[in-house]
């Protein structure tokens, strides 16, 4: 009886013990935003050019515009600081205005104005 009990016992903290090492598979959550695990460039040196997951105007999020028509305006495009000529993703920051955004998005203007959201 005591050898079955010692065997059920050593079985049991066996079991728990695999359990408790078991690996717990991790999922990336990126929220909208660009996957830091990801790298801007390739391995050749080639710059990702949808590393920041904008393919068109609808990945695009006008956060804000801070004008200075002095020293030049930027933009804050998905937490990101941008300025004119500037390439975030396949977008390129045409002009900054006062209330908008142009970009240039596979050749073709877009324009996204800032809204009250």
């Amino acid at each position: 009886m005591k050898k079955m009990l010692m065997v059920s016992l050593v079985l049991l903290i066996a079991g728990l013990a695999f359990f408790a090492f078991a690996e717990e598979e991790f999922t990336y959550d990126a929220k909208g935003k660009r996957d830091p695990f990801v790298p801007l460039v390739s391995k050749g040196g080639v710059y990702v050019s949808d590393a920041y997951g904008i393919s068109g105007i609808k990945d695009i999020r006008l956060e804000g515009i801070v004008w200075d028509e002095a020293k030049g305006s930027i933009a804050i495009i998905n937490g990101e600081i941008v300025r004119e000529g500037q390439k975030i993703g396949a977008a390129e920051v045409l002009r900054i205005e006062k209330d908008a955004v142009v970009f240039d998005i596979d050749g073709e203007e877009k324009k996204l104005e800032l809204t009250s959201d």
